[in-house]
């Protein structure tokens, strides 16, 4: 079934703005307008006119996007730091008090001065603890069997270091989601803050997404 489109120029420019590739072959003049339309109408099933559509992106082209005290992704995503921890588990547990009281006290966990590594990842009903491997059987031991819900013993860490503007600038995160997800990559887990951005993939895809996302800030 078609979707509805209220709106068809925000629908195609948030399309365009959300996707590297398009923009950049847009900006390069090496896509033709028609042939966009139909993969758009055709990739998101929605329910407009060719006509439309091709309006929208001519529009697109035609319009300068960078507005007072906003930023463009590629902004934002030029100045990022990336860099990726390797050798990591994880341990998915129900967010309980006696799993809170035991995560009150990190360095009981963990040898801070060894520079091991703790990250949390916190939900509404579960969380999730990501270690170096080396530490991830003497975690587990901390908590009984029935509040793991599940356990990873081979994942690896992205984490993206970004500029202030990043609070102005809306669709980084979906730039770099679209890129992983064309290459087959899926992130396990994430975390995000006003400046930082933390992703948990399977390790033998940290290569691959490190490059990936790496080729974008330099881009």
């Amino acid at each position: 079934m078609k979707k509805q489109i209220s709106n068809i120029r925000e629908f195609v420019w948030k399309v365009i703005e959300t996707d590297i590739s398009l923009k950049k072959d847009l900006d390069r003049g090496i896509i033709n307008s028609r042939a966009l339309a139909k993969y758009i109408i055709d990739t998101h099933h929605i329910d407009v006119s060719l006509d439309s559509v091709i309006s929208a992106i001519r529009r697109y082209e035609k319009t300068p996007h960078q507005k007072e005290e906003t930023f463009s992704v590629y902004d934002v995503l030029k100045q990022a730091k990336v860099n990726t921890k390797t050798k990591m588990s994880s341990l998915l547990l129900k967010r309980t008090d006696l799993v809170k009281t035991k995560l009150g006290r990190p360095d009981k966990l963990m040898d801070f001065q060894g520079h091991d590594i703790i990250r949390l990842f916190e939900g509404s009903v579960a969380l999730t603890i990501i270690v170096d491997r080396k530490n991830f059987e003497k975690t587990k031991e901390l908590f009984p069997k029935q509040v793991i819900l599940e356990e990873n013993k081979n994942v690896g860490l992205i984490e993206i270091g970004y500029p202030r503007v990043l609070k102005k600038t809306p669709g980084v995160f979906s730039v770099i989601y679209n890129e992983l997800a064309q290459h087959n990559i899926s992130i396990i887990d994430a975390l995000i803050s006003s400046h930082e951005h933390i992703l948990v993939v399977d390790e033998d895809k940290i290569l691959k997404a490190f490059e990936i996302i790496y080729a974008l800030c330099k881009e």
